[in-house]
């Protein structure tokens, strides 16, 4: 018996309906993450300071266990290791200068919607900071650039972003920047009090300046010509490698890092993380 035009139209309806249930209750892909470390600057081995090593060896596991698929190494991903992430996290000196083929195997997977993560001095580029500052938002330049070690606040100025939702201010022996170049359309979401800079030859500064907040947490989202729109976060904390152990800055940072793969925020965090952020 052949069907009358309205109930071939009702037919092809149920199909799609069906089709999209059985997508619906299909388990969304892992998460593909590749982990950009570098090696250990700042002193000897066992201070803790700008270890990508060991902070390479304690997250790839870590983010594994949180359901992500995670690749990583000292080093700048190939080209086809690129092809299989979404994410791209980079936690290394000097990590914003990227040229010649690099470059380009960079841009192609930005320009697909993969999203890019930098933590700490992964915005430093001694070559381009001009053009690194458009890629994620912000970039170190030297000699123009300033840092402070110490015990810094960091103060949530755009509680609304999901990254930062519930999150309350904290207070954390670590590293800021400030003079980076950043972009006008970079979403701030931390900031922190920029510190006294002591005369020549002074003992380091203890009280922040007061009134002067600086960027340390942001957000940003871009399209490089013909491609797709892309997600960028950028922490600069990460100085000490304790840093990423405490739990309020680890949810933070596993809740940028799913944002910029475009999944639910809290995707990799645990209950007991969400709940240190107040």
């Amino acid at each position: 018996m052949s069907l009358t035009p309205l109930r071939q139209i009702a037919v092809f309806l149920i199909v799609l309906v069906a089709a999209a249930a059985t997508r619906a209750a299909e388990p969304a892909a892992p998460l593909r993450i590749f982990l950009r470390g570098g090696p250990k600057t700042h002193g000897p081995a066992t201070n803790g300071l700008h270890d990508g090593p060991t902070w390479l060896k304690e997250w790839q596991p870590l983010l594994a266990s949180r359901g992500a698929q995670v690749a990583g190494a000292l080093r700048f991903p190939t080209a086809e290791e690129l092809e299989q992430t979404d994410v791209l996290v980079m936690f290394a000196a000097d990590a914003g200068t990227i040229l010649g083929e690099q470059r380009a195997s960079l841009e192609k997977f930005l320009k697909r919607g993969g999203g890019i993560v930098c933590f700490h001095d992964a915005v430093v580029t001694g070559r381009e900071p001009q053009w690194f500052k458009t890629i994620v938002g912000g970039s170190w330049e030297n000699g123009v650039a300033k840092y402070f070690e110490g015990e810094n606040t960091y103060f949530y100025v755009n509680p609304a972003h999901p990254i930062v939702k519930g999150a309350a201010n904290f207070t954390i022996e670590d590293e800021v920047y400030w003079d980076l170049h950043l972009m006008p359309n970079a979403q701030i979401l931390a900031s922190s009090m920029q510190p006294v800079r002591p005369a020549r030859g002074a003992a380091a500064p203890t009280e922040p300046a007061i009134g002067k907040l600086i960027p340390q947490i942001w957000v940003y989202e871009n399209q490089l010509e013909r491609g797709q729109p892309y997600r960028a976060f950028v922490s600069l904390l990460g100085h000490h490698v304790t840093t990423f152990a405490s739990p309020h800055a680890r949810a933070i940072f596993l809740r940028g890092i799913a944002w910029a793969g475009r999944r639910d925020v809290d995707l990799l965090t645990t209950p007991e993380e969400v709940a240190a952020l107040q």
